[in-house]
């Protein structure tokens, strides 16, 4: 092989420390320096990770931990095999040394030495002296085979009496009924209901009593005692008594006395009632005060209604609602009840308002105004209307009808007490409304178009307008609208009667005194009574009628087989002058003419189908001179 077919050998070099930093000249990714530095320190912390080399003594601590570790465990485990084989050492039972001995010999042991006493009386001790029982009878037995085996089985005694010498509590089961049952008497003869310290006040004084501790028996410390006498040398059993403290003590009641009682009752509490003024006694409130234990404290506890009732007896008549002033009518005088103020307590408002004057001995004054219910309407306002007297009343009687008692009185209900100030007035439209379901009307008959006879809403409140008006007449009230009934109707004075119609036609009068005017409305099954009250102006009012004048007879016969037909009496037409005359001492000092204009009203005959219209017959018309002449009304 030529030279130059040769191989040159591959120079193996030494492997160098790896050279983790970027040249920049030699790539083209350029890394920051911060980035570098980073690795590096990550490459060096990896270098730490490498396991590390034992030695000899490090193998050597190993094997000596281990074989501490076995050695405890085997010492552990021998004792566990030792206490389940025997007693443990250094252990009493009963005060007879057991320790170290297998089970079977400590029983026999054991049962020889109480073979003989476990059926022995047993004596307790209590309050009273001694009490002697049998375990028998309250149900106490020796149950040693559980008492030996626990006794092996449990590692902490066997530890503990390895230094110490234990006493081995046996297992003794006790049936606690049983227990009870013959403890009865011992029961009874120490079970006593602890007594609570008491305060209350008498007469406004106030008294205590002292507190008293209650006994029971302490069943658990009692039962611990049994067994830890019963079958050991020179031990008596004892009840053991346990004191129940009062929820309420001495210290709690002698407390509030010093802070509430003996300050409560001190002197009298004032309570100022709108204008009046109420004394409360401090016998009245000791009584109203009480102290009632709530969870170990004494608590006080305010009874309102005694506070009231004392209220209410030196205020007699109290009521819980205001009463408006209002009027009585007496003859023909106008009487003004007074208002009267109401007094109502909420709950919880007198407690309130009484607690912090029950904790001072002076200013033992209330104030209660928020008690005291205003009346809306005070005895002053009614006293300024100037209403005084009786101005006029008029009663206008009519034949009943349903219709008519139901349109009249809800007629009535709406003008019942309306006050007309000085300069005001009244419209009948407005005061009584429009004449509807809604507002309490039905239908009945009215005088439609032509004079003639309807029948609609609101029939009959011509028979109220009319007793209006007259009443208004003859209180001298100023007319402003006024338009009597188109023909004459019997029931009514002609020539002093009014109607209204919604919403065009409507009965209007001012009031021209100085004073308000009221007016009552009484309606009653077939009549309406209208009054006026106020104070007078004038001594008396009168009317003065005169003769009707162009009388009008032309008068229609009308055959009507029309099924709505309402039959209708003939009447003349005719004009009427009456003059109203305003007196004061005995003089007329001022008159007023008004003159009404009736038309004729046709004779109306109903027929049924199928009836023959009667001949035709003069119509029998009374004359205007038969018009009859009121008699005046004041």
């Amino acid at each position: 092989m030529s030279d130059k077919e040769k191989t040159p050998p591959v120079k193996k070099n030494k492997p160098a420390a790896p050279n983790h930093k970027l040249n920049s000249k030699t790539g083209s990714t350029k890394v920051s320096a911060l980035v570098t530095q980073e690795l590096d320190e990550l490459i060096s912390n990896l270098e730490l990770l490498e396991p590390v080399k034992k030695d000899w003594k490090y193998r050597i601590g190993e094997f000596i931990g281990q074989m501490i570790l076995t050695a405890v465990a085997l010492i552990l485990l021998g004792c566990y095999i030792w206490s389940i084989t025997v007693v443990p050492p250094n252990t009493k039972l009963f005060g007879y040394e057991i320790g170290s001995k297998l089970s079977p010999n400590v029983y026999e042991q054991i049962n020889i030495a109480v073979k003989d006493k476990v059926n022995d009386p047993i004596n307790f001790q209590t309050p009273q002296g001694t009490f002697t029982v049998t375990p028998q009878q309250i149900g106490l037995e020796l149950d040693l085979p559980a008492t030996v085996n626990g006794i092996s089985k449990n590692i902490l005694i066997f530890l503990k009496s390895a230094i110490f010498s234990t006493e081995i509590k046996p297992t003794i089961n006790l049936d606690e009924n049983t227990f009870k049952i013959a403890l009865a008497k011992v029961i009874t003869d120490n079970t006593k209901t602890p007594i609570n310290a008491t305060l209350a006040t008498q007469g406004g004084k106030v008294v205590t009593t002292e507190a008293v501790s209650g006994t029971e028996i302490d069943w658990e410390k009692t039962k611990k005692s049994l067994r830890e006498s019963w079958l050991y040398e020179g031990r008596k059993a004892e009840v053991v008594i346990a004191y129940i403290p009062p929820s309420v003590s001495n210290e709690d009641v002698n407390k509030v006395r010093s802070n509430l009682a003996d300050l409560a009752v001190a002197a009298p509490i004032i309570l100022k009632i709108g204008a009046r003024s109420v004394e409360i006694s401090p016998e009245i409130i000791g009584t109203a005060l009480k102290f009632i234990p709530n969870q170990e404290k004494l608590e006080s506890k305010f009874d309102e209604n005694v506070i009231i009732s004392e209220i209410s007896r030196q205020i007699p008549n109290i009521q819980t609602t205001a009463s408006d002033a209002k009027f009585d009518f007496i003859g023909d005088k106008v009487v003004v009840v007074p208002a009267q103020e109401g007094i109502k307590f909420n709950p919880g408002q007198l407690d309130a308002a009484l607690s912090p004057v029950f904790r001072q001995k002076d200013n033992r004054v209330v104030n209660l105004d928020s008690a005291v219910i205003k009346p809306l309407i005070s005895t002053e306002s009614l006293d300024a209307l100037g209403i005084k007297e009786q101005l006029s009343t008029f009663r206008q009687d009519f034949d009943y009808l349903p219709y008519r008692e139901i349109n009249v009185g809800q007629a009535a209900r709406y003008m019942d007490g309306k006050i007309l100030k000085p300069g005001e007035i009244f419209s009948m439209n407005e005061t009584i409304k429009e004449r509807t379901t809604k507002n309490g009307y039905v239908k009945g008959i009215y005088i439609g178009e032509g004079g003639r006879f309807d029948f609609g809403l609101g029939g009959g409140v011509s028979i109220i307008t009319s007793a209006t008006w007259t009443a208004a007449f003859y209180a001298g009230l100023e007319r402003i609208e006024q338009r009597a009934h188109s023909v004459l109707i019997a029931r009514y004075t002609p020539g002093l009667e009014a109607t209204v119609s919604w919403p065009k036609l409507d009965l209007k009068f001012r009031n021209n005194t100085n004073n308000n005017v009221l007016i009552k409305a009484i309606p009653a099954r077939d009549s309406i009574t209208i009054s006026m009250y106020g104070t007078k102006v004038y001594d008396r009012i009168t009317a003065k009628f005169g003769e009707p004048y162009n009388l009008n007879n032309n008068i229609d016969v009308v055959n009507s087989y029309d099924p709505n037909c309402l039959p209708q009496d003939p009447a003349p037409g005719f004009k009427i002058v009456v003059t109203r005359q305003f007196w004061k001492n005995n003089s007329i000092v001022q008159s007023e003419n008004l003159t009404t204009s009736y038309k004729p009203s046709d004779n109306i005959i109903c027929l049924k189908e199928g009836e023959v219209a009667p001949s035709a017959s003069p119509s029998v018309v009374p004359a205007a001179s038969g018009v009859p002449q009121p008699v005046p009304q004041g």
